[in-house]
């Protein structure tokens, strides 16, 4: 599968010099980028799920006094 990217000079030259400092090609460094961005995107996903789940689980709620007060920052 190919893709084509435009950049602008200023986030071009970024990309270079991320390039040259990596060691990377283009197609090295645009595939991390994508992979990560999707794993980021399921652990969001995964903990947002979670903690709805905990949530309707146990409806408990605490407003931020409460969590200064039980810190010591109140």
């Amino acid at each position: 599968m190919k893709f084509e990217i435009d950049f602008n000079d200023d986030d071009s030259l970024i990309v270079e010099k991320y390039m040259q400092d990596t060691n990377m090609t283009i197609s090295e460094v645009a595939r991390q980028a994508i992979l990560e961005k999707i794993f980021q995107d399921d652990d969001d996903l995964y903990n947002y799920e979670q903690a709805l789940k905990e949530y309707r689980e146990n409806p408990t709620t605490h407003t931020l006094a409460q969590f200064r007060a039980k810190l010591g920052l109140a």
